[in-house]
């Protein structure tokens, strides 16, 4: 294919993505209360564990703020309802410039990758969220003569829940980062092995950026698997290793 072709190929895949994706954000308008349902449901959860199964109560500080709330929920499921046929179409022109063994690397990736992501922004949502929320909500107490009470906005609760489940979706790319890292030579198993104990610690403080809450137990609950996933890598990267010498 020449130049003009290649550019032509390229405009045909970006205008089916982009159709795609504006379909995926009319459908996301009529299903947003839906998403935002299932989205704050951690947070209800901690609401009512903390406050005595009182029912949880959001609130929005000026009249356009659920408009907006909604527009970005609505835009980011979009994204990720479109993002398989968007990958679709970005490996069809990509992939007939690759040799057969080129992309089949980066099919296993890509899925990979993917796996990866999603598999920790289900952790994020099943395991994190609502142990890190119930403490933070613990903190509404009666006193004599007073109380403490949480005022939830609902543009702070989306973008709490979307931080936490994008850190520890990117927080679970580790074993492909490091198992990148060992197939090109970069790292080994052994000098991962003795950089164990400093992981352990290094754990600790990605885990207290990744969570935008403050308390300790979320960054606890991030960095306990964030020091497993580098003992994966570790493995991944033997393995790696292993076979490599088994074909020499």
């Amino acid at each position: 294919m020449s130049f003009l072709e290649h550019l032509s190929e390229l405009r045909l895949r970006l205008r089916n993505s982009a159709i795609v994706f504006l379909v995926a954000v009319v459908v996301s308008f009529i299903c947003v209360k839906k998403y935002f349902v299932f989205l704050t449901r951690p947070a209800r959860q901690a609401w009512e564990m903390a406050l005595n199964g009182q029912p949880a109560v959001f609130h929005f500080a000026s009249p356009t703020e659920p408009f907006w709330v909604y527009t970005k929920i609505s835009i980011i499921g979009a994204l990720l309802a479109a993002s398989p046929f968007v990958l679709w179409e970005l490996w069809k022109f990509v992939a007939p410039g690759l040799y057969k063994k080129e992309r089949r690397l980066v099919m296993v990736i890509t899925v990979a990758t993917a796996g990866c992501f999603v598999g920790g922004a289900v952790f994020g949502y099943l395991i994190l969220c609502t142990p890190a929320l119930t403490y933070m909500f613990s903190f509404a107490e009666k006193f004599s003569g007073f109380e403490i009470q949480p005022t939830i906005m609902m543009d702070e609760l989306v973008g709490f829940m979307l931080a936490m489940l994008l850190g520890t979706g990117v927080a679970f790319e580790l074993p492909i980062v490091i198992a990148v890292l060992g197939w090109i030579g970069l790292v080994t198993a052994r000098q991962l092995w003795r950089f164990d104990k400093y992981a352990l610690i290094l754990s600790a403080v990605v885990g207290g950026v990744l969570t935008p809450g403050p308390d300790i137990l979320s960054q606890l609950l991030m960095a306990g698997p964030l020091f497993a996933l580098y003992n994966l890598s570790i493995l991944i990267v033997w393995m790696i290793e292993r076979a490599r010498k088994k074909k020499m």
